[in-house]
C-alpha cells in the first residue's frame, strides 16, 4: 500500500469536498441536472448554473434522500436518487481518483444503514476503493477542549446538524441532533427572493419575471454574501435587454431574513448542550460564510466559538490514516478516531459586567416586573405566574399558542421569593433562559429571554418604572 495515495470525499450536499495530503482539491455543490438534447446528466457547478432555467430537470435532493425507491430522484426520466448520486460521484474520481488511489469517504452523521450500504455500492460501481467511512463530526474535531463540552455543527442544502463529541482518550461522536427542511436551499431562496424585491422596489426591474435574470441573482448571490460579511452596505448590479440596474442593499436588509435560521441554528445547539457546562462549538465553513452568523452564537451563554477552515472534515479524514486499519471485510462507519492535535487550553469566559457603579447597587438594578408575551405584559407579584400549555385550577397562567410542541400544561413557574424573581422548571421536554437550558431553578433579570416549546416560543422579562417616574 506504500504506492498508494488517499483521497478524502467529505459527502455534503451544500459542498462536497474533494482534498488530499497537499490540500482541498475541489469543492462543489450537490447539483444534477438532465441536459434534454441528449440525456446526459451534468453535475455540480454546471448543474447549479441550469437550476433556475429548467427547475423540473433538476435536482439538489438525491444526497439527502438517498434511494434506490422509484421517483426519489425528482427528476420524471430518472430512476432514482442513487443514479444522480453515481453520476456526481464518478465524476469526482474521474477527475481526482485511478488506479493508484483508494478513499475515505466522509458521511454525515444522519445516514442510514441502508444508505451507507448504498453509497458504497456506489463507489464499487465508480471504481473507487474505499478504505474507510467516517462521521463527519469525528473526522472534523481534531483537538480536544479540556474542561468543555464540545459541539461540531454543519449544514447542508436541506438540514442543520449539531454532534455532540465525547472528549476522552479520543473524540467519538454521539448521535446526530437535527433540524429537518431548514438548510442552505431554503436560506438562499429567501436571500434571492429579497435581492428580488429590492430591485422592484428601486428600480422597478424584477429579476425574477424571467428564468434567465432569476438564475443570474442565484449565480452571483454568494459572491454578494461574501461582501457582506465586512461591509454595512454594497451595491448590486444585474444586467438585463442591453442595460444594466444598480440597487443598494443594507446589510440588516438581508440579515433580517436570515433571523429564522439563525435563531433555529442557535436553539438547536442550546437542546444540545448539557445544563451548566462551558461549551465549544466549532462551526463548519459552510456556516461560516453566513454573514452576521458568529455574532448570532454569541446569544449562547458561556460559550466559544471556533471556525473551522474550508474542508476541515476531509482534512480531519486524511490525518487519521494511521489509525485506520485495513480489513478485507466488511468496511464499517467509525464514530470514533484518535486525537491528531494537541489539547486547547481555553480561558475561562468572564462574566459580564453588567454594572460598575458607586453607592448602593440594588437601588440601580430594578427587579422584574413583567413577563412580555406576544406584546401582552403579565405582571409578575406576590403569586406564582405559571407558563403553560392551558390554565390549571384557575391559577395565573401564561397560554402558549397551541401549535407548540414539546409544551407541558404547566410548563415553568415565575415567582419571587426572598427578594429575587426566580423561575422554577416544572416541564419534561425544558425551559431556556437566554439559550441555556434551565436546571432546576434559575434567577430572572430584566432583558431576559425564556424559550418553551418547539419551533420554540419566546418571553422576555421586563421592568416598568413606578407610575411617577421613579
Amino acid at each position: 500500500m506504500s504506492n498508494v495515495s488517499t483521497l478524502a470525499i467529505d459527502i455534503n450536499d451544500a459542498e462536497l469536498v474533494v482534498a488530499d495530503h497537499t490540500g482541498v482539491l475541489a469543492q462543489e455543490p450537490g447539483y444534477a441536472a438532465l441536459v434534454l438534447k441528449d440525456d446526459s446528466i451534468v453535475t455540480g457547478v454546471e448543474a447549479y448554473a441550469q437550476a433556475r432555467l429548467n427547475p423540473r430537470q433538476t435536482s439538489n435532493r438525491y444526497w439527502n434522500d438517498l434511494s434506490i425507491e422509484p421517483g426519489s430522484a425528482g427528476i420524471d426520466s430518472i430512476e432514482n436518487s442513487a443514479e444522480l448520486a453515481f453520476t456526481q460521484l464518478d465524476s469526482l474520481w474521474k477527475r481526482f481518483g485511478g488506479s493508484k488511489k483508494n478513499a475515505i469517504l466522509v458521511v454525515p452523521g444522519y445516514y442510514t444503514r441502508e444508505q451507507l450500504g448504498l453509497l458504497l455500492g456506489l463507489a464499487q460501481e465508480c471504481k473507487m476503493p474505499v478504505r474507510a467511512m467516517i462521521d463527519a463530526g469525528v473526522a472534523a474535531s481534531t483537538r480536544p477542549y479540556p474542561g468543555h463540552q464540545l459541539i461540531h455543527v454543519d449544514t447542508g442544502l436541506h438540514r442543520v446538524s449539531a454532534t455532540r463529541l465525547e472528549q476522552g482518550d479520543d473524540v467519538a461522536a454521539e448521535p446526530e441532533q437535527a433540524l429537518n427542511g431548514v438548510g442552505l436551499a431554503s436560506l438562499t431562496d429567501l436571500w434571492a427572493k429579497r435581492v428580488a424585491e429590492i430591485f422592484v422596489l428601486q428600480t422597478r426591474f424584477d429579476p425574477f419575471h424571467r428564468a434567465d435574470s432569476e438564475q443570474l441573482v442565484y449565480d452571483r448571490l454568494p459572491e454578494w454574501i461574501t461582501t457582506l460579511q465586512d461591509e454595512d452596505h454594497i451595491e448590486l448590479m444585474l444586467p438585463y435587454g442591453g442595460e444594466e440596474y444598480y440597487v443598494e442593499v443594507q446589510r440588516d436588509q438581508l440579515l433580517g431574513v436570515a433571523d429564522g435560521f439563525y435563531r433555529a441554528l442557535v436553539q438547536l445547539i442550546s437542546q444540545c448542550r448539557t445544563a451548566g457546562a462551558s461549551l465549544v462549538v466549532e462551526l463548519s465553513h459552510r456556516l461560516l460564510r453566513l454573514p452576521g452568523i458568529v455574532h448570532e452564537l454569541m446569544r449562547l451563554d458561556d460559550a466559544n466559538v471556533i471556525p473551522m477552515a474550508p474542508g476541515a472534515a476531509a482534512l480531519g479524514a486524511l490525518s487519521s490514516l494511521e489509525s485506520i486499519e485495513l480489513s478485507s471485510g466488511q468496511i464499517k462507519l467509525l464514530r470514533r478516531l484518535p486525537w491528531r492535535g494537541e489539547a486547547i487550553q481555553l480561558d475561562p469566559i468572564e462574566p459580564e459586567q453588567t454594572l460598575s457603579v458607586t453607592g448602593d447597587p440594588e437601588a440601580l438594578v430594578p427587579e422584574p416586573t413583567h413577563v412580555v408575551y406576544r406584546g401582552v405584559a403579565y405582571a409578575i407579584d406576590g403569586s406564582s405566574l405559571f407558563i403553560g400549555r392551558e390554565v390549571l385550577d384557575g391559577r395565573h397562567t401564561i397560554v402558549l399558542d397551541e401549535s407548540q410542541s414539546a409544551v407541558s400544561r404547566a410548563h415553568c413557574e415565575v415567582v419571587r421569593r426572598d427578594g429575587e424573581t426566580k423561575l422554577m422548571d416544572l416541564s419534561r421536554f425544558g425551559t431556556f433562559v437566554n439559550e441555556k437550558r434551565v436546571s432546576g431553578e434559575i434567577e430572572l433579570h430584566p432583558a431576559d429571554i425564556i424559550r418553551i416549546g418547539s419551533p420554540g416560543e419566546e418571553l422576555q422579562i421586563i421592568a416598568l418604572e413606578d407610575r411617577d417616574g421613579s
